[in-house]
């Protein structure tokens, strides 16, 4: 048995998922994501690692804390 079939089997359909963070459905083949996140929850990580980036780099400039 190969491994996509065990999958199905075990009842994943693999075309319709719930997003690991908001819970909301989204479509795999629309939305391919390997962390199956959908893209607003994606979209919210990347801006708070961004502010999260600048931050360190001030305090790494300024020695601010």
């Amino acid at each position: 048995m190969a491994h996509h079939e065990s999958f199905e089997q075990h009842g994943h359909s693999g075309t319709s998922t719930t997003c690991r963070i908001c819970s909301s459905p989204y479509s795999h083949e629309e939305n391919p994501s390997v962390f199956r996140i959908c893209s607003t929850c994606g979209y919210k990580i990347l801006i708070v690692l961004l502010i999260i980036m600048i931050a360190t780099s001030y305090v790494a400039w300024f020695g601010v804390l």
